[in-house]
């Protein structure tokens, strides 16, 4: 995660190769892949889903000043009839925090 210039919090994907290849490959067979990002004011629980893009990046632009939030992302594959056949256990994701300023 980090700060942009109009201090919002913008999270990221971060993968590896093997990820971004397996990725690359659901596409080209056809499905559809989306990440959900979800956001908590705790660490370990309460993660409610703020958005679901096409895209591994999210800016958060809303929140309470001083308060710290917790975000978190799924990767969804949907096939081609948009029907949700395969998501990432949220539970196993490691978290990106940031405290907001505005």
């Amino acid at each position: 995660s980090e700060k942009t210039s109009k201090k919002n919090v913008k999270v990221a994907l971060k993968s590896d190769a093997k990820v971004k290849a397996s990725l690359k490959e659901l596409k080209e067979l056809g499905f559809t892949v989306k990440y959900r990002f979800y956001r908590s004011t705790k660490k370990s629980a309460s993660y409610k889903a703020a958005v679901t893009k096409k895209t591994a990046s999210y800016t958060n632009t809303s929140g309470t000043k001083n308060k710290k939030y917790y975000y978190k992302v799924q990767i969804r594959v949907y096939d081609k009839n948009g029907k949700l056949i395969a998501k990432t256990a949220l539970k196993q994701c490691r978290y990106a925090s940031r405290t907001w300023s505005k």
